[in-house]
């Protein structure tokens, strides 16, 4: 088994869900008082203001995610763990749609891995630790090769 946390900040949320909060004001100060007839804007404006305040929504919403606060991320020998502030998420191999790994041109500095599933979408971030984003990517393959293989080899 191979674990991985990543820490969030709790800052981030909190500022993510204050400025969503601030675009809906915002386009609530702008769009109300020409519903109610008394103020005049052009229609320009009110579709800028209008999709400012699905914009705050959007972030405002999505600072409640799962992927927001502290995750472990499991990876056993059949399936793999995420556990979040809601309980935890299993995982099999099977599920898993796509991955990849993402590293700059200077890989000391961080690398990423994307990890889709059907329903859920991953990135777990490594900050200086590339030989360790390689060793659970290199697991990831291997589990996850071997098991589209096995599923070919059974359906043949």
């Amino acid at each position: 088994m191979i674990a991985y946390s990543v820490k969030k900040n709790k800052r981030s949320r909190m500022t993510f869900r204050l400025l969503g909060l601030f675009f809906v004001a915002f386009t609530s100060l702008l769009i109300v008082p020409v519903i109610l007839g008394y103020d005049k804007h052009s229609v320009f404006t009110l579709i800028i203001a209008f999709l400012l305040g699905c914009y705050g929504l959007a972030l405002f919403f999505h600072s409640f995610g799962k992927t927001q606060y502290d995750i472990m991320y499991e990876f056993h020998e059949d399936e793999i763990v995420v556990k979040h502030h809601r309980g935890q998420t299993i995982y099999r191999y099977e599920d898993v749609v796509d991955y990849s790994i993402v590293s700059p041109i200077d890989p000391n500095v961080y690398s990423i891995i994307n990890l889709k599933f059907k329903k859920e979408d991953y990135v777990i971030p490594f900050s200086f630790k590339k030989e360790f984003a390689d060793k659970i990517y290199t697991h990831l393959n291997e589990r996850v090769t071997s098991k589209l293989l096995q599923d070919e080899l059974e359906g043949k």
